[in-house]
């Protein structure tokens, strides 16, 4: 009886060793085709996730780098001139009556009157600082006329530019039939075009022209 309950009770411990095996080793089978699937998966999620979205993001930042303008509008032409005219004024200490534009040697030359001289002052392009002065007579008609006058120089090109658009060119004090006026010049679309403006009212009138 003793021997009989020993085999009985051998055969079931045998089987049940050689299944707990089996079923290890199909537990570790199961394990090792799934790991590298999960392992692509991720993978690949990550590279199409995050490479548009970087490349996105530094072409978004390039755009706006490059997207102000550096190119010089006519506005800082002129505002170039009238900062020259207020340079001019300071240094001579009196009113300006011509300007003109930035010739070969790159400055501007204002001419200032300042009681019976004329100073001529040189100004550098950007209209900041005074390269030169030299100083001459100044006619008693223009002295009168100057004084009289309700628009500067100054207020006469800015009435010209906001009304016709374009860039300072040059401008000075002129006279025709005894009467004076301000006489603008402006590049529009690279032409000169030439303009009356009066003294005392401040109205900008295209030149007439010398044939009319």
């Amino acid at each position: 009886m003793t021997i009989r309950t020993a085999r009985r009770i051998a055969v079931p411990a045998a089987l049940a060793l050689s299944l707990g095996l089996a079923l290890t080793a199909c537990a570790d089978d199961s394990g090792d085709g799934s790991t590298p699937a999960d392992e692509t998966t991720t993978s690949a999620g990550a590279d199409d996730g995050a490479s548009p979205g970087t490349d996105d993001t530094d072409d978004t930042a390039t755009d706006d780098d490059a997207s102000p303008s550096a190119s010089a509008s006519p506005e800082h032409r002129t505002a170039a001139g009238l900062l020259a005219i207020a340079t001019a004024e300071k240094k001579a200490g009196g009113t300006a009556f011509a300007i003109d534009d930035p010739d070969r040697d790159n400055t501007w030359e204002v001419d200032v009157a300042t009681g019976k001289i004329s100073v001529e002052v040189e100004v550098s392009a950007d209209g900041t600082e005074v390269v030169r002065t030299e100083e001459d007579d100044l006619d008693a008609d223009d002295r009168r006329a100057l004084a009289d006058a309700k628009f500067s120089i100054t207020q006469a090109i800015e009435r010209t530019v906001a009304t016709a658009g374009g860039d300072l060119d040059d401008a000075e004090l002129d006279e025709d039939d005894g009467r004076y006026h301000w006489s603008v010049t402006v590049l529009v679309d690279g032409a000169e075009t030439d303009f009356r403006v009066g003294l005392q009212d401040g109205k900008v009138a295209p030149e007439p022209d010398d044939n009319d």
